[in-house]
């Protein structure tokens, strides 16, 4: 029962580091000002993540 609660615990916190950081680079995409820095950290996160790369676009585009 314990070993569960770490291992919970410790997923809760993984997904609270992701969460923060898909916030900060969804935030440097919309108050980027050139196309390409935003470009950039779409193929970043593409590298991390296979669908946060197309909610990027998709957010990205929407705000085109």
């Amino acid at each position: 029962m314990e070993s569960e609660n770490i291992k919970l615990k410790k997923l809760r916190n993984e997904q609270k580091l992701k969460s923060n950081k898909n916030k900060l680079l969804n935030s440097f995409i919309d108050s980027s000002k050139n196309m390409e820095d935003k470009i950039a950290v779409i193929k970043m996160k593409n590298s991390v993540d296979k669908s946060s790369f197309i909610s990027s676009l998709r957010q990205m585009m929407k705000n085109k």
